[in-house]
């Protein structure tokens, strides 16, 4: 994984403003200039790595509220800061004539969830330069950069700044431009969930709709990742469970059409379509057939219930596209040449496609998770005890209804698919 901001086709060319070492006296690390003038070094250690760097308190302030609480007082380190500036004042006339190493110390551990680096210079660096209103090096960082800058970001409230920077330099877009449509439907799971971190955290809708909708399609939710991990592989703000109480909806549903045709086939109710010819042995001929579809596609398993003794089987872990493409081979089947139509797969296919139709609009919606997420999310509102077919309304409908009607179809109680 890539560790610096810098991509391959950056050149190795730093301009006038570009951030310096400045070598101590005593012959310690080098302090990385970030402003020249700065009155204050920053000592950032982050797991084994430890790395300083010459800053403005001014620019630290104004831009990051975590520095605006660290240097204003409230953790004591104000007036140890103003003490030094003082004695700085009175040896140099101003802290910013004075030598890195001899300016004011703050400590920080701790750089947020990152992926693991090489060092931790080039990011802190990065994220420390747009801080004070400079130019990183390069325009372009590799996505994976881009993700631990935003998580940076996140970890000292500094999202704005941060924010600011990456859309005015059309950042994801650019990113979007180097990427092909081949490339883009084969990205692997951990490239699509740095796009979901960056959107989230970042405000960049396209991303964030297009895909959290690929992660529940894929499974790629719910999952417990280890402290260790990076942000990406457990999303804040409740979205990983977000994700995951999607997929589990849209898998209930699944079985709720299953079960649906499996209880018309085995009521009283004669569903053989030839008339004043119908049949019970036509309905139990095509019950068997049902049953043996579904269990040699794995989306039925079979057991007794004298005495439990299987293990509950595991959830569908697949491509739910997948699913879908399975479930339509269903083939009509027909107990005799007489009697067509008399399975499933004529009320099963139309079903599929509402299905389908909706998986499009499952994602999460920028602007209603940042404006009403209660009223949006899946997991925080009351499901509807009833879904009925007939009301299932996606075209020519307005934004808000469409998510309500995408929202009622998969997290209904119940579901009426006969309506």
């Amino acid at each position: 994984m890539a560790t610096s901001m810098k991509s391959k086709s950056a050149t190795t060319e730093t301009s006038p403003d570009s951030p310096k070492p400045e070598e101590p006296p005593n012959g310690g690390p080098s302090i990385v200039e970030i402003d020249s003038q700065g009155d204050i070094v920053l000592n950032i250690k982050h797991g084994t790595a430890d790395r300083q760097f010459r800053a403005s308190t001014a620019a630290l302030k104004t831009n990051s509220k975590y520095f605006a609480g660290l240097l204003q007082g409230r953790f004591g380190e104000s007036e140890r800061i103003e003490k030094s500036h003082a004695e700085l004042k009175s040896k140099y006339g101003s802290p910013a004539k004075s030598p890195a190493a001899e300016l004011p110390i703050i400590h920080i551990e701790d750089i947020g969830r990152i992926s693991a680096v090489k060092s931790i210079e080039p990011l802190c660096t990065d994220f420390l330069v747009i801080l004070h209103g400079k130019e990183p090096q390069t325009s372009l960082p590799p996505l994976a950069n881009l993700a631990n800058l935003a998580i940076v970001a996140d970890r000292f409230d500094a999202l704005d700044a941060v924010r600011t920077y990456v859309g005015r330099r059309k950042i994801p877009r650019a990113i979007d431009g180097k990427t092909t449509p081949k490339a883009d439907n084969s990205l692997a799971e951990e490239k699509v969930r740095q796009r979901v971190l960056v959107a989230t955290l970042l405000d960049y809708g396209p991303w964030l709709e297009k895909y959290s909708a690929r992660m529940i399609t894929k499974g790629w939710v719910g999952k417990e990742a280890p402290e260790s991990a990076a942000l990406w592989w457990d999303l804040p703000a409740r979205l990983e469970e977000e994700l995951a109480f999607r997929r589990d909806s849209i898998l209930d549903t699944f079985q709720s059409l299953q079960a649906f045709f499996l209880r018309l086939y085995t009521s009283r109710e004669r569903q053989c379509k030839l008339g004043y010819d119908s049949s019970a042995q036509c309905d139990s001929f095509q019950l068997g057939e049902m049953v043996r579809f579904f269990t040699r596609s794995g989306t039925l398993q079979l057991q007794g219930t004298i005495l439990d003794t299987a293990e509950p089987p595991l959830p569908y872990e697949g491509d739910i596209f997948n699913l879908i493409d399975l479930l339509r081979q269903v083939p009509e089947y027909q107990i005799d040449r007489n009697h067509s139509h008399c399975g499933i797969r004529t009320r099963l296919i139309p079903l599929l496609d509402l299905i389908t139709e909706s998986l499009y609009s499952i994602g999460i919606c920028p602007e209603c998770w940042s404006q009403g997420r209660v009223e949006h999310a899946w997991m925080e509102g009351k499901p509807p005890l009833t879904w009925k077919m007939q009301s299932h309304r996606l075209r020519n409908s307005g934004h808000k209804e469409l998510h309500a009607n995408v929202r009622a179809l998969f997290t209904a109680t119940d579901r009426d698919w006969a309506s």
